[in-house]
């Protein structure tokens, strides 16, 4: 699956195999540094073009924590106890959280499916 990650404030804006060209145009110019840091020369672009082996959320999931673990950065959306999303995160699928999905973390997207992974702040040391 080709993967077009637009990084913004405090979440990653997916496309899942676009079917036209995928712009920053209208998104917040205000983003955090960190979230680039497994492709440091996309930053000036604003966007991360990637291939994912597997076509399933989960999938997507786990090639973006294994990306940014060889950047060092904390970055854990499954989380490994559960198998399930952390609850650090929030996941949306064209809107709507992915626990809508009858498939759950293991939905296959479509062509043009935009993926929201939110880093819910935390505040408790």
């Amino acid at each position: 699956m080709r993967a077009v990650i637009m990084p913004g404030f405090s979440e990653l804006i997916i496309t899942a195999n676009p079917t036209q060209e995928v712009t920053r145009k209208g998104m917040i110019s205000i983003i955090m540094p960190w979230l680039y840091a497994p492709w440091p020369n996309a930053q000036k672009k604003g966007i991360i073009e990637m291939e994912i082996d597997g076509d399933t959320l989960r999938a997507l999931l786990e090639e973006l924590s294994a990306r940014y673990k060889e950047a060092n950065v904390d970055f854990q959306p499954i989380n490994p106890k559960t198998n399930d999303l952390d609850f650090d995160y929030d996941v949306l699928v064209n809107g709507k959280n992915y626990v809508a999905s009858a498939d759950g973390l293991d939905a296959k997207l479509k062509d043009d499916d935009t993926v929201i992974v939110k880093m819910l702040w935390r505040w408790d040391g």
